[in-house]
């Protein structure tokens, strides 16, 4: 279905100290609009129509990992228009609260990285700066409750 306008939430899910990051099947990759060689990605994707951004994010969460979240302050915004599509893109911090990670069909692997995996790792800039900030924005929060 072809679609003029999208809006979509991420999240750069914590636990323990590390990041989800989540590699995206063959069939999800075939049918992206934008992106179809990008194999990393958060969990998230399209919200519905009046569906607000954090319902939608936990929707994905636990579409796509089964896991429940905390969504804590935005930390990013992407907004992009190409191949007739306008996407934006909303990037949340959010922090694990139970259960373990059991993958819907969009993707077939994961893996939890620390900021030191990430910064040595192959995933995109983006990423990688998402996750920086996520770090940043942990670092307030327990500094914010001690």
């Amino acid at each position: 279905m072809h679609r003029d306008f999208a809006v979509a939430v991420k999240a750069v899910l914590m636990r323990d100290g590390k990041v989800l990051v989540l590699r995206r099947s063959k069939d999800e990759m075939a049918g992206s609009y934008l992106n179809k060689h990008q194999k990393w990605d958060f969990p998230g994707g399209g919200l519905h129509f009046y569906e607000r951004a954090e319902d939608g994010l936990r929707r994905e969460i636990r579409e796509e990992t089964a896991l429940s979240v905390q969504i804590g302050p935005p930390l990013s915004m992407f907004d992009i228009i190409r191949h007739q599509v306008h996407l934006c893109i909303f990037t949340y911090v959010c922090y694990w609260k139970q259960g373990e990670v059991c993958l819907s069909r969009e993707h077939d692997g994961f893996v939890w990285m620390t900021e030191e995996e990430t910064a040595c790792s192959e995933l995109p800039h983006w990423m990688k700066r998402d996750i920086s900030r996520a770090f940043a924005e942990a670092k307030r929060r327990e500094e914010h409750k001690a």
